[in-house]
């Protein structure tokens, strides 16, 4: 074989050799590619389980808004994943308001079995859900919750609420009136009473006959009952205990529509104290719309205005 010949051959089973090598690295390093996406997926998989164990294991995860649906999503997300349009706010509000003209406000209540005291107050939302606003209980020596949201869904007709109780763990219910929000002359005649029963029964509990059930049944003006039921068989529920309240100090509350220069500028309920505003003073029922008129004073005053040329 001549020396060009054996060059030649060299030459070429080099060449080969480098190919031979470059395809084989090519597919090592996109099996390798493969199976870190595969990893990677995987441990993003395990590490979101992981996640939500965790924040289902906690027992001191925040109070989070209603939700319309399951998990940790706001009512307006998961109307959105629906493809239901969310409600207009307007709406959300006057589904509360046959309740709040005579719940907002503080109350002393009474847990019948137990023997307890325990504080009620009860005040407007509009910040945490800007689509739900709800009025939010607060009670911090509760038996049976520490703090309650409740809001109102127009497109079912609904009402929401979601507790928490003494060991931090969250309940969702939902319900509707038994007894349709009525006034009714007071004793003395010369005013109105507000009664009605609204019946929220708990959903989504890991076991049925478990489930909780709340009766919000208003007497008068001055005293709510809540009613706590405890599931018994399929469908049917025990009265368990009662919580008997009463409003603290001198009534304020009032039953009729017509509030006058007391009128609250953003719930249109009965005003307890005034905000100011560029040197106008206007009233409010709550401490929970006192902080909504400070976070948007020329928005709620043009749509109060607004409604008040309608009217």
């Amino acid at each position: 074989m001549s020396l060009r010949s054996v060059v030649h051959f060299s030459l070429m089973a080099l060449l080969l050799t480098t190919l031979i090598s470059c395809s084989g690295g090519s597919d090592s390093k996109q099996s390798n590619k493969s199976k870190s996406k595969a990893k990677s997926k995987q441990n993003a998989e395990n590490g979101g389980e992981v996640a939500k164990s965790d924040t289902e294991s906690s027992s001191e995860t925040p109070f989070q808004p209603i939700t319309l649906g399951g998990g940790t999503e706001s009512a307006t997300s998961t109307a959105a994943e629906k493809s239901d349009a969310p409600p207009k706010r307007e709406d959300v509000v006057k589904g509360l308001q046959p309740i709040q003209k005579v719940l907002v406000g503080n109350w002393k209540g009474l847990v019948k079995n137990a023997a307890a005291q325990e504080d009620h107050q009860w005040l407007w939302d509009f910040k945490t859900d800007k689509v739900f606003p709800a009025l939010v209980l607060k009670t911090p020596n509760g038996q049976f919750f520490t703090e309650a949201r409740l809001t109102f869904d127009p497109r079912s007709s609904k009402y929401l609420m979601q507790t928490r109780d003494k060991e931090h763990i969250a309940h969702k219910f939902e319900g509707e009136f038994t007894a349709e929000p009525q006034d009714i002359p007071s004793e003395d005649g010369k005013s109105t009473e507000r009664t009605y029963k609204l019946q929220l029964t708990e959903v989504d509990a890991d076991d049925a006959s478990t489930r909780w059930q709340f009766t919000l049944n208003q007497q008068n003006n001055n005293r709510y009952l809540v009613e706590v039921g405890r599931a018994r068989g399929k469908g049917t529920f025990a009265k368990v205990d009662v919580i008997g309240t009463q409003r603290e100090g001198t009534s304020f509350a009032r039953a009729d529509d017509d509030y006058g220069d007391k009128t609250c500028v953003i719930s249109e309920g009965l005003g307890t104290s005034t905000v100011s505003y560029k040197g106008r003073t206007f009233w409010v029922c709550c401490s929970g719309c006192k902080a909504a008129f400070e976070d948007d004073p020329e928005g709620w005053i043009a749509k109060f205005e607004a409604k008040k040329k309608a009217k």
